[in-house]
Formats: C-alpha cells, structure tokens, sequence
C-alpha cells in the first residue's frame, strides 16, 4: 500500500498560438471542434479523447479527427507554438507559454479534461508509520517549488 502527498489538481486547457488564431479563428463551442486542426496526444492507450463541460455540467467526448497525432508531447506542443493547430495538454505542460502569451486559451466559458476523473500532481511513496526522512525532505521541497496555488496556474 502507497500513500500520497498531493499537490494540487492537474487541469486541462485548449490552447493555440496567436497565429493560428489571427489565421482560423476560435472555437467558440466544442461542437467546432472539427472545424479546426487539432494536435492529438495519443498514449499507450491510443488518441487522448477529448472531453468538454460546462462548469458543474456534465462531461461529453467531442471525437477529434487529428491533423497530427504524435506519442510526443514536446512535438505536438512546438506544433501549437509554431500554428500549426490547436492541442488539449495539461496547464503543467503549456503554463509558461500560456504567461508569455505564445499560446491563447480558447474556449474559456468550458472546462476540458482527458479524463471524467480528477487528476493530481502528487508524491507516491511506500507506506510506513514513520516515512524515512529522505522521502519527507524529497516532498517538502516540492511543496515549497510547487507553492500554493501550484507555480504554473492562474486564472
């Protein structure tokens, strides 16, 4: 058995760059979607779906026809940046092209997931009454890197 320490919510946005924008437009609703270019992350489970509500709503998969599907995240991503398409990642990967303004959310009055689950940013570690001190140190200093909200997020 594991314990985790969390540190906050991973959450999902559709971004792309200006210039794909200034070129196609935005999505205003998820039902656009195919209208667009997408980059798709497909894993070892296959293509990401992608997964729009609005807040308190229930969750609904949008299919996605991908321009490019890519098991690389850097690919898909300097896709995004260059305006090449739109992409569906996680805030932990984008947040800094996000703050430079190299990438634009779209779709904001919706919330985006891979995932109907919530997912988190956490430290996995062995369970143990007193957790080797190693470990601990190893966690404060995430938490203290992460900060709180997590350094990456803002709204």
């Amino acid at each position: 058995s594991f314990h985790a320490r969390i540190f906050g919510a991973q959450r999902y946005h559709l971004v792309a760059s200006p210039g794909y924008i200034k070129k196609f437009g935005k999505p205003e609703f998820p039902a656009q979607l195919n209208d667009h270019k997408c980059l798709v992350y497909r894993g070892s489970s296959g293509p990401n779906r992608w997964l729009f509500r609005e807040p308190a709503g229930s969750w609904t998969h949008y299919p996605i026809t991908g321009l490019l599907t890519s098991n690389n995240a850097e690919s898909l991503l300097t896709s995004a940046l260059s305006g090449m398409g739109m992409v569906l990642f996680p805030d932990w990967l984008i947040g800094d092209s996000l703050k430079k303004g190299d990438l634009v959310r779209l779709m904001e009055g919706f919330e985006a997931a891979i995932n109907t689950e919530p997912q988190h940013i956490a430290a996995i570690y062995p369970n143990a009454r007193h957790p080797p001190l190693n470990v601990r140190a190893v966690i404060d200093y995430f938490v203290e890197v992460y900060g709180t909200p997590l350094y990456w997020q803002f709204d």
